[in-house]
């Protein structure tokens, strides 16, 4: 059995299936004896598990299945793209196109909840004091906008690039002439939701995407990666990770993202 098999083996039955007891897996020495594989092998294939943010092991206690998480799924996609050639243009293309769906399916399927989720999250923004905050409710309210999708699949996609979304709100709100013409859209957009205009919510949703293209100026078509570690030298100054801010924001709003 290969290494890829035998990973391929232990998803489906611990991380899809059903067979880890209150998450935790069985022990490495059973594990080992069942696929007729050394304790060396299987310890690999679980590390590569772990690297991919699907089980945590704790010594003295076991492997455990990790529950789904956007931020996860968030980290995969930030590192990978951050390894490609991908710049902030091509960010803004992607999620204009990914939101004004969002957007336009919020309009028709958005409950009275959902509403007032995103009306607290535009008060906190426009409450909010400083730039970490401020990003934190701004995120909070595109995340809320694509949980009011009620589509699980439009909910993971968006959930899975909020730390590169996240990067480009910190950029867009420290440019006061950017926030002060963007900031007023987040209004439009949540209007359009309430009267179910599809199409004025994904218009909205157009225009506020792409002013982002203003905010970065020169940098536009400069490597994300590039651009990730000047926010994280600049604005974040090592205080914190982005995941531990995305995380913080996610739960202070309610954000569950993935679920119908």
């Amino acid at each position: 059995m290969t290494q890829d098999a035998l990973a391929q083996s232990l998803t489906e039955r611990f991380i899809f299936g059903e067979e880890a007891l209150d998450g935790l897996m069985p022990s490495t020495r059973i594990l080992a004896e069942e696929y007729g594989v050394s304790r060396l092998f299987l310890r690999e294939v679980l590390a590569g598990l772990q690297r991919q943010g699907l089980i945590e092991t704790f010594p003295g206690k076991g492997v455990y299945v990790r529950k789904p998480s956007m931020l996860n799924a968030a980290r995969n996609v930030h590192t990978t793209i951050r390894q490609s050639t991908a710049t902030a243009r091509d960010l803004i293309e992607a999620r204009g196109n990914l939101e004004e769906q969002c957007a336009a399916l919020a309009a028709e399927r958005a409950t009275t909840e959902d509403i007032a989720q995103m009306e607290f999250a535009l008060k906190a923004l426009d409450n909010a004091n400083g730039l970490i905050p401020m990003a934190q409710a701004d995120i909070a309210f595109h995340s809320l906008l694509a949980k009011s999708t009620h589509n699980p699949v439009l909910q993971i996609m968006f959930g899975s690039i909020t730390t590169l979304a996240f990067d480009t709100m910190l950029r867009s709100l420290s440019d006061p002439e950017i926030y002060k013409e963007g900031a007023p859209l987040h209004y439009t957009i949540l209007k359009a939701v309430k009267n179910r205009d599809g199409l004025a919510a994904r218009k909205a949703m157009s225009k506020h995407i792409h002013l982002a293209e203003y905010s970065y100026k020169n940098d536009l078509d400069r490597e994300l990666r590039e651009i990730a570690e000047r926010i994280v030298k600049d604005v974040l100054q090592s205080t914190s990770s982005i995941e531990e801010i995305l995380s913080s924001a996610l739960k202070e709003y309610s954000v569950d993202l993935g679920q119908s």
